[in-house]
């Protein structure tokens, strides 16, 4: 088990997807490149306000190719997909305490990109947001979802 946003936690997330028959089955076979964005709130042990973790997801003949942290917020160029979301959603989904699907529906994870790509591929998107909600791999050296 790795801690949430560590170097181990990001190889493993890849790991785990890669290692999805069901994933490999659905997803996407063109290059596709998204940028997840957690934002700092005042709930998050993780990521305090006024602190955001960026990163990169990269899919490519079906797999994930580069599943990893970023320095600072991506320039946008080449980028497909940025979802953008405060910490306690993103942890509420890592905890499998809250449905992505659900959540950007409500508007709580803001997605830019083309939207009808992500309805194509809907069911990867689902086995995608399964995986990354219900691994039971995360460790909460902080305390997990939901915060007090």
């Amino acid at each position: 088990m790795a801690a949430i946003y560590s170097d181990t936690w990001y190889e493993d997330m890849k790991a785990l997807i890669n290692g999805s028959a069901e994933f490999r089955a659905k997803a996407p076979t063109q290059h596709t490149v998204m940028t997840l964005e957690v934002v700092g709130d005042d709930q998050s042990p993780y990521v305090k306000a006024g602190k955001d973790v960026h990163f990169l997801v990269v899919l490519d003949g079906g797999a994930v190719v580069e599943y990893r942290p970023l320095a600072a917020r991506h320039d946008g160029k080449g980028l497909n997909f940025r979802f953008t979301a405060p910490a306690t959603v993103w942890e509420g989904v890592a905890a499998g305490l809250l449905d992505p699907i659900t959540s950007g529906l409500r508007g709580q994870i803001k997605i830019r990109g083309d939207m009808r790509f992500l309805m194509q591929n809907a069911d990867a998107v689902k086995i995608l947001v399964d995986l990354y909600g219900h691994q039971g791999t995360t460790e909460w050296p902080l305390g997990k979802p939901p915060y007090s």
